[in-house]
């Protein structure tokens, strides 16, 4: 044996080699049939870590349901040893105001462009998290002078899924039904424990646990230029898409980093042209107008967000399509064929996961090259992008938004303005009184400036939403469905006052971190009145019920202390302990005591045996109701509200009144509701619906004395199948209109994702604590005729009701009903035409949805003891 060899033997068992996937996981990434699972994922990239001085893995917390969620940052050794010093360069370039002079030359000279590629949010788009560890071990093994350069001037974090809980949930479904009909369908339970696809419809609101570890990520800790966020979409149409988007854009989107998305969109065409990979389409179908999505949110924040969607097979199963099953779309390929924005169509065949796989890593690859060779320009624009933002806020209206004190819900202010700064956005607060526009403000007041880097994000939370007028075809076509929502104007969702200062002004301002409100909690007299003003004063009445306190709604309008409170305040008669229990409520949850005498007579309130109805996930989500029940679900659990899981089968099995006062049905389609999946889609444990017997015995629930809620298409079951003197305007054609193109035969009226104004009747207990005129959240929902001995709750003004987004025919809903109380037997129904909970962002209708809960059981005329 010669010397070489002899040393090479006796040194090789010490040096770990980075394995590849296909020895990890005991079959090739993409491979059909084959799907790695959390588990697996994890610990390949944890071998990873251990054999290359090119990768560190690290945890930066866990997800919804427990499961680690990680990181993998991949970049030279040299550049891995000195991320910190990295990190205060990226915080310094994304916020000019913090560069000496000269700096940003100096950085912008010897900097890393930080690329983040985010797989996997949607867990049924599975091909991503499978191709995160074949691109890892590329990049951690090639020596090529590509690879090489990518390394010496990239940091890529590599975020192998957005969504851990829903890779498992997806794949355990995706074997158990291996083999059997339901093969490649998507599972009966939504794959993110709430939210399913809308985890993706998070990232300005930050519910999620999944959103915040990114978002602190994102604009606290590394400030990448550029964020992928990887995606799949249909199967009949083209292959994969890349940008530029199509319209609308945005105007808040800052001009340069549209052409930034553009070239590094033609950047990725052309490399997958290049590799023979036919139909990749661009200026298609996604826009870039709506906020609140992991590519979109960081428009706002001077980085690049792309996007890609790739054709799905059916989860690991491979498909065969024909020419013919393909089809083109409303936006950007009305016909299936050639045309400059996709000049090769895929013509058909055999279609796998690893295709998709394929595509993804070449459209990768193609951005981590260019985030090398152009290096420096990446460097140079964020700053760029981050100095003009800064001079628009100093030069331009609007100069800031202001947010007066003495709001009617501080809580919701303070909630507010904690999302804005945990999303990078500069808060401040007046030392001195101040006047802007003419208007005086007090000290205390809340400013947030538009002189800041990520001014762009601030401002098109803070101000409405004016969404073009598309259509179809010419002027005179039906509307043009948008992506997805037109308007989200946070203010208005929230419930808080925020003036919008048009001329510059001058005031005496200090950045602050938002902090919770703090009050006292008085020495109780004969108990304690809460306003009943703010979503936390509900949690107060969960925890103090629970603990055996009454509580009241008061019937009439009272006075504690100094303060008026309108009808609907909470009282709580004085017993044992309440002083101290008041004092850490207040501490814990900001609310504010306060101490009185006796009102009379009130509501009596008793914790309700809230049941929510749970349905099966389908191919048609929004449809089922399952994600707006998980939305639902994280709303009440945030307010802990109690309540217990219904699905059909007890709802076929009857005597609903023996276990529950209210039910709750979410936003779930009438003859979804009645029939369920079917056979072709699901096992027949999720099939069926509630059926005929089970709409009879919700019937009965509700003639024997039960509360029967019905959010949004639920109302229609009720309106069918309940005495109601109540009937829908015929007037939302999107409402049922499902497929990706609008028949011209359509209905006048539209209103996809809109900000809307009602007419509440505060004197009624469900309207109790919110004021009038009230914003609602309305995405293609029901509107009512009211007759009879219902009562119109909330209803339209006689004038266009627009307040955010887009409307269209708005006249045929002017004086019609959007919330409805009615008396059915012993019992009633409580219709919600709009969702007050959607996408848990509207707090100010969420205090709709809490008192309708607990009028169910509310035992009126009480006399308080």
């Amino acid at each position: 044996m010669t010397l070489w060899l002899l040393i090479a033997t006796l040194v090789s068992p010490a040096i770990a080699q980075p394995p590849s996937p296909e020895s990890v996981l005991g079959f090739g990434v993409g491979e059909d049939f084959k799907i790695a699972g959390w588990t697996q994922i994890v610990d390949y990239f944890t071998r990873l870590n251990e054999a290359s001085d090119r990768i560190q893995v690290e945890t930066l917390g866990e997800s919804t349901n427990g499961r680690p969620f990680i990181l993998a940052v991949i970049s030279d050794p040299r550049n891995l040893a000195r991320q910190e010093a990295i990190q205060v360069d990226q915080r310094k370039l994304a916020d000019p105001r913090r560069l000496s002079e000269g700096e940003a030359e100096t950085i912008a000279a010897q900097g890393k462009t930080v690329v983040l590629i985010g797989c996997n949010i949607h867990a049924t788009e599975i091909a991503s998290s499978q191709m995160s560890m074949e691109l890892a071990h590329s990049l951690v093994t090639a020596e090529d002078s590509l690879t090489h350069s990518i390394l010496e001037n990239v940091v890529l974090l590599l975020v192998p899924s957005l969504n851990p809980d829903g890779i498992d949930i997806v794949r355990d479904w995706y074997q158990e039904t291996l083999g059997t009909p339901w093969e490649g369908s998507d599972p009966p339970h939504l794959y993110h424990p709430y939210t399913g696809h809308d985890n993706n419809r998070d990232w300005f609101m930050l519910t999620q646990v999944e959103t915040r570890i990114m978002t602190r990520l994102l604009y606290k800790k590394w400030f990448p230029q550029i964020v992928y966020d990887v995606h799949q979409m249909k199967n009949n149409g083209a292959r994969f898409f890349v940008p530029p988007f199509f319209d609308p854009l945005n105007p808040n989107v800052p001009p340069l980093l549209q052409r930034q998305i553009m070239l590094v969109g033609s950047h990725m065409a052309h490399d997958l042209q290049v590799a023979d990979k036919p139909g990749v389409i661009t200026s298609a179908v996604y826009d870039m107008w709506w906020h609140g999505g992991f590519r979109s949110t960081p428009y706002r924040h001077n980085t690049v967000g792309i996007l890609t969607e790739a054709a799905s097979a059916r989860i690991a199963s491979p498909i065969f399509q024909t020419l013919s099953d393909l089809e083109g779309s409303h936006r950007g390929l009305r016909k299936y064929w050639v045309q400059s924005n996709f000049p090769q169509p895929w013509q058909g065949g055999w279609w796998r996961l690893r295709d998709i796989v394929d595509y993804e890593l070449i459209a990768a690859r193609s951005l981590l090259k260019l985030a090398s060779t152009h290096r420096r320009d990446w460097l140079e624009n964020q700053v760029l992008l981050g100095t003009r933002a800064i001079e628009r806020g100093t030069s331009e209206p609007p100069f800031a938004f202001v947010v007066p004190a003495g709001q009617n819900d501080p809580i919701a202010t303070y909630e507010m303005l904690r999302i804005l700064h945990e999303g990078g956005v500069d808060i401040h607060r007046a030392d001195r009184d101040f006047e802007a526009d003419g208007v005086k403000y007090d000290r205390g007041t809340h400013v947030v400036l538009m002189a800041q880097p990520y001014r762009a994000h601030a401002k098109d939370l803070l101000e409405r939403q004016r969404y073009p007028d598309r259509r179809v075809g010419d002027e005179n076509g039906p509307p043009e469905r948008p992506y997805d929502v037109t308007g989200w104007t946070l203010p208005l969702q929230m419930g808080v006052r925020t003036v919008e200062v048009i001329d510059a002004f001058d005031a005496e301002l200090t950045r602050i971190d938002p902090a919770l409100p703090s009050h006292p909690a008085p020495q109780a007299d004969a108990g304690y009145f809460l306003a009943n003003t703010t979503n936390h004063d509900i949690v107060a009445l969960n925890r103090l019920t629970s603990k055996g306190y009454n509580a009241y709604w008061t019937s009439e309008e009272r006075r504690a202390g100094s303060r008026r409170l309108a009808r609907g305040a909470l009282f709580f008669p004085s017993k044992g302990g309440l002083t101290s229990e008041m004092a850490r409520l207040a501490a814990d949850l900001g609310i504010q005591p306060f101490t009185g005498k006796k009102p009379p007579r009130g509501y009596r309130l008793r914790k309700p045996r809230l049941g929510l109805y749970q349905p099966y996930a389908s191919k048609l989500d929004r449809a089922s109701g399952a994600e707006d029940e998980g939305w639902t679900r994280w709303v009440l659990e945030r307010y802990e509200i109690d309540y217990s899981t219904i699905h059909d089968a007890e709802v076929r099995a009857g005597d609903l009144e023996s276990r529950y006062d209210v039910i709750l049905l979410p936003n779930v389609r009438t003859d979804l509701l009645i029939s369920g999946n079917t056979a072709a889609e699901m096992p027949p444990r999720y099939t069926g619906g509630i059926g005929e017997a089970g709409a009879d015995h919700l019937a009965a629930f509700v003639n024997r004395g039960g509360t029967l809620i019905c959010m949004g298409n639920s109302t229609t079951f009720a309106l069918d199948r309940l005495d109601l003197t109540v009937d829908e305007v015929e007037t939302t054609f999107a409402r049922l209109n499902l497929s990706d193109t609008i028949d011209e035969d359509y209905e006048p009226f539209y209103a996809p994702g809109s900000i809307l104004q009602v007419n509440l009747d505060p004197s009624h207990p469900i309207g109790f604590g919110r004021p009038t005129p009230l914003p609602i959240y309305f995405a293609q929902n029901p509107v009512f005729d009211v007759s009879g001995s219902a009562i119109p709750v909330a209803t339209y003004p006689d004038f266009n009701p627009l307040m955010s987004g887009w409307i269209h025919g708005d006249e045929l809903i002017r004086r019609k009903t959007a919330l409805v109380d009615a008396q059915v037997g012993e019992g009633r129904v409580i219709l919600f035409g709009f969702r007050p909970q959607h996408r848990a962002q509207p707090h100010a209708t969420f205090k709709l949805l809490f008192n309708a809960i607990y009028y169910g059981n509310a035992q009126p005329n009480a006399r308080i003891n």
